[in-house]
Formats: C-alpha cells, sequence, structure tokens
C-alpha cells in the first residue's frame, strides 16, 4: 500500500477549509451586469438616416483569465522513489463565460531523477536533466462569495510529458510513454478591483490527478496530489451602443 499520509492530511484540511467557506452566502466578484445608460442624448445614424439617442454600456459574459504562480506535488511512494516531491512552475489562461472557465495550464519544470529508471534499452540515471511537464485542460465554475472571495472547483484532463534536455551530454535518445489521467480541485480567489468589470486575484488551490505513471513505467505508482499559489487577472470585455432615446431599439 502506499503511504503518504501526511500529504493527503495537509490536502484534506485544505479541501475543509474550502469546503466552510462555500457555505456563505454568495456576493463576490461584485460588478453590474445591467445596461448603463448616459443621460445626455447623442445623434445616431441608422442608413444615414439620424436619430436621438443614449450612449450606453453594458459588460459582456465574455472575459479572460491569466496566471501566474508556483505549484508543488506530493506523489505516492513508488513515483516519489524516481522524481520526488518537487515544486514547479504554473502559467494559465482561459477564457470565461459569466460564471463558467475553460482554460489551459501549463506546468514546467526540470529536475533530476533521484534513482535510475529503464524505458526501453535505455536507462534513465541521475545525471539526466528531466522535464516532467504537466498540461491540464479543464472547466471550472466560480462560486462567489462576499467581499469579492470566490471558490472555484474545476475538473479536466491531465497529460505529463518527460522530455530530457540534456539528451546529446548523455549521448542517449529517450522516448518515455507520456502519462495521463483525470484532475479534479478546487480554487479559492481574492478579488481586488482594478476597474469597474477587471480584477486582480491573489489564489490558492488544491487538487488530485490520476495520472497513471504505471503505464510509463511498471515500477511507478499512479496519481499525484498538487497544491498551487499564485496572482491571476480576470476581466470582461466592455460593449459600448446606441439605444434610441425613445426605447424602441438599441443600435451597436
Amino acid at each position: 500500500m502506499d503511504n503518504y499520509t501526511p500529504q493527503r492530511a495537509r490536502m484534506k484540511r485544505c479541501l475543509l477549509l474550502l469546503a466552510v467557506l462555500s457555505t456563505a452566502c454568495c456576493y463576490g466578484q461584485q460588478y453590474s451586469r445591467e445596461i448603463t445608460c448616459g443621460t445626455d442624448t447623442v445623434t445616431g445614424y441608422s442608413f444615414y438616416e439620424p436619430y436621438p439617442a443614449f450612449a450606453c454600456t453594458k459588460v459582456s459574459g465574455f472575459g479572460i483569465r491569466a496566471e501566474i504562480g508556483v505549484s508543488g506535488y506530493a506523489y505516492n511512494n513508488k513515483t516519489k522513489q524516481w522524481l520526488g516531491n518537487h515544486f514547479g512552475g504554473s502559467l494559465a489562461l482561459a477564457v470565461a463565460y459569466k460564471n463558467f472557465t475553460i482554460g489551459f495550464r501549463f506546468k514546467p519544470w526540470t529536475i533530476r531523477p533521484k534513482t535510475d529508471l529503464a524505458f526501453g534499452s535505455d536507462t534513465l540515471t541521475p545525471s539526466a536533466e528531466l522535464n516532467p511537464i504537466k498540461l491540464d485542460y479543464y472547466v471550472g465554475y466560480s462560486i462567489d462569495l462576499k467581499h469579492n472571495i470566490s471558490v472555484e472547483p474545476y475538473i479536466g484532463w491531465t497529460s505529463s510529458v518527460f522530455e530530457v534536455i540534456n539528451e546529446k551530454d548523455l549521448h542517449r535518445s529517450y522516448d518515455i510513454q507520456t502519462a495521463n489521467g483525470l484532475i479534479a480541485g478546487v480554487t479559492l480567489n481574492k478579488y481586488f478591483r482594478i476597474s469597474e468589470f477587471q480584477f486582480f486575484s491573489v489564489f490558492i488551490s488544491t487538487g488530485y490527478a490520476t495520472t497513471g505513471f504505471s503505464k510509463t513505467n511498471s515500477r511507478l505508482g499512479n496519481g499525484y496530489y498538487e497544491g498551487t499559489f499564485g496572482i491571476a487577472y480576470k476581466g470582461f470585455y466592455r460593449m459600448h451602443f446606441l439605444r434610441r432615446a425613445d426605447g424602441s431599439k438599441k443600435y451597436h
């Protein structure tokens, strides 16, 4: 049986904290989604015919979220004996639609393996400089709380790609199979308003991936826990249009 109880206990405490916060009433990331119009009339044109109108704005349902952070990974004992638990960078970009996000995370780092491990006819030794790159494709939903705090659970697909960056120095060419699996977790954000529809965020997240490292090598185990601390930007597009003064129709 794999034994990484301390890491599992820490992750459970984080999830419990987020679960308690998620029971609060939902008021976070507060901004108005209503149409706002000026009080002064302007002149609009429809097929070159002028008409009196008001200049109006409204936030679009679509926006973007970009983030940068540092992640830590806790593998089970079999994988830990080879990779060791380690940290790494995390870059993410997502498209937001109202409270939903669809995004991609790129999590690179360079480590040296702890032990020898054979892949085909070649053995990867601790002298190798290995990039265990993680690529996440995920869907999330923002549960908005008071004081511009949000809890954002997510689920997706993750791939661990192994690249040896000093193959020339080792006089070897390695073909290490990519390991895939599901990933699920939750992110806690504290948002700070930049402008009416733009926010800066400090966040922490925790998750678990079912990545099948044993398919890469039978000596490895499956799955890992991860935690990330970072900062993010989230903003929504502001739409501008004219609305007829008589209220009959709006023109973009």
